[in-house]
């Protein structure tokens, strides 16, 4: 099996590598240089419903192991608690595993990072930021699959746009890029980027040739990511990500920019100002429209409608406590006035908050955070726990419970925390096997009562 992936796999790279336009020398000294940098990610995914291998392309950054990674490998919909048991392969030795400690998520850059625990002779890439152009010959090395080996290959193409967005990308020719993981470099073997989007062995374990038949036609430039070279999160010190207090911004939409004389002017519309949070102590209205910040126009994407997630991703970046001046309009015709904002620290999102699992009826909760209440409209100390997901098949599914749903009583026993529920359901579970578990839950608005009865044997 092994051996007929390779051989198709050496096809099909020989038809990329046919249309080089790289020195021959310096494409094999950059493959064999960049593949020394080049480990897998591997960790164990244990949800709720089971445990499942994830691995993905990493590099090498730093001589005591810190490897970085794109955020496909660890997404935020996967609660930091179930990612476990992380380890480094080396590709050059599939059975070498290096014990790991998953640092943390950069979301400021869409990065992940994971650090090695054994001591071992490293050799880091070392990346920088260097503006690319139209018509520049760009090379990838990347790792093939585990059924393939994890075997190190190299591609070659052109760039052809380079992309302006919430997260800035570089396109290169129908070539591609090696896969998800990969890094980018120049005609020279100088590091200057890395893949972030298309498909890779993270994406569709099932096809080992996946990223050779479809390869990524993107990149992001260094300069995007040397933020969280610079400043990486560790195990002990994660990044604190700063907010402005307000739940959404959007684009205007074109009939509004002209009713408010910004036609062909990027601006964004401030939506919910949340109660208590920054911007409301700073005094910014609901909807009023910011047309620069720090005085300085806001970006512009290829497409107008991108305008507030580059505004949203440049807020991101900051630090907690920095200040940030908007320049803002409410009326027509008016002078836009300045409203200055200190950042607060996010709140807890959804992926940290601790989680129990009723296996028994076949759902799982998670602990209240505050995207729950202010999307509620419930008071910031609102008590309960939320559900997170249901076992297929089982009594809490049968029972109509849902997702989301956030549970306030138990057998008429108020939640006041996931411990205390956790310790009401075992010890009602365990003194009355048979009996049907009554919960009381918020669904959107309404208040239900949802009836649970045990299976029956």
């Amino acid at each position: 099996m092994r051996k007929t992936i390779l051989v198709s796999i050496i096809i099909l790279l020989a038809s990329i590598t046919s249309r080089a336009e790289v020195d021959p020398a310096i494409a094999q000294k950059t493959y064999d240089e960049v593949s020394k940098s080049l480990v897998v990610i591997q960790y164990t995914w244990e949800s709720e419903l089971g445990r499942q291998e994830v691995n993905g392309t990493g590099v090498v950054v730093s001589d005591d192991g810190l490897v970085m990674s794109t955020m496909t490998i660890t997404p935020t919909s996967i609660p930091d608690a179930q990612m476990k048991d992380f380890k480094i392969i080396l590709p050059d030795d599939e059975q070498t595993e290096i014990e790991a400690e998953f640092e943390g998520r950069d979301e400021r850059t869409n990065t992940t990072f994971v650090k090695a625990k054994e001591k071992h002779e490293w050799k880091p890439l070392k990346f920088v930021d260097q503006p690319v152009k139209i018509g520049q010959t760009i090379m990838s090395v990347g790792l093939l699959p585990k059924a393939a080996g994890y075997k190190p290959y190299l591609t070659e193409a052109n760039v052809s746009s380079i992309l302006r967005g919430p997260l800035p990308q570089v396109l290169v020719s129908s070539d591609g890029t090696a896969g998800v993981g990969s890094p980018v470099l120049n005609s020279d073997g100088i590091a200057i980027g890395l893949v972030h989007n298309g498909p890779g062995f993270r994406e569709d374990q099932r096809n080992p040739l996946a990223s050779i038949l479809l390869p990524p036609r993107t990149f992001t430039p260094a300069s995007d990511f040397m933020l969280s070279l610079k400043d990486p999160p560790k195990a002990d010190a994660p990044i604190k990500l700063p907010s402005i207090g307000v739940s959404n911004l959007s684009g205007l939409r074109k009939d509004l920019a002209e009713y408010f004389g910004l036609k062909d002017q990027p601006a964004v519309q401030v939506g919910d100002v949340i109660p208590g949070r920054a911007a409301e102590k700073a005094g910014l209205p609901r909807g009023a429209i910011i047309v620069k910040v720090n005085g300085k126009p806001l970006e512009r994407g290829d497409d107008p409608s991108e305008t507030w997630m580059i505004l949203s991703r440049q807020l991101r970046r900051m630090k907690v406590g920095d200040p940030v001046t908007f320049s803002v309009i409410t009326k027509p015709n008016e002078p836009p006035k300045d409203i200055k904002i200190v950042t607060q620290e996010r709140p807890m999102p959804p992926n940290k908050a601790q989680r129990y699992f009723a296996k028994d009826l076949g759902f799982g909760v998670r602990e209240v955070v505050f995207d729950d209440t202010y999307e509620r409209r419930l008071p910031a100390d609102a008590k309960g726990v939320v559900v997170t997901l249901l076992q297929p098949s089982s009594a809490a599914q049968s029972a109509k419970l849902e997702p989301g749903d956030m549970i306030t009583q138990i057998n008429q026993t108020p939640v006041e925390s996931l411990k205390q529920f956790e310790e009401t359901y075992e010890a009602f579970r365990k003194s009355n096997p048979k009996d049907a578990i009554v919960l009381e839950v918020l669904r959107g608005p309404n208040t239900q009562i949802i009836r649970v009865e045990p299976p029956r044997d």
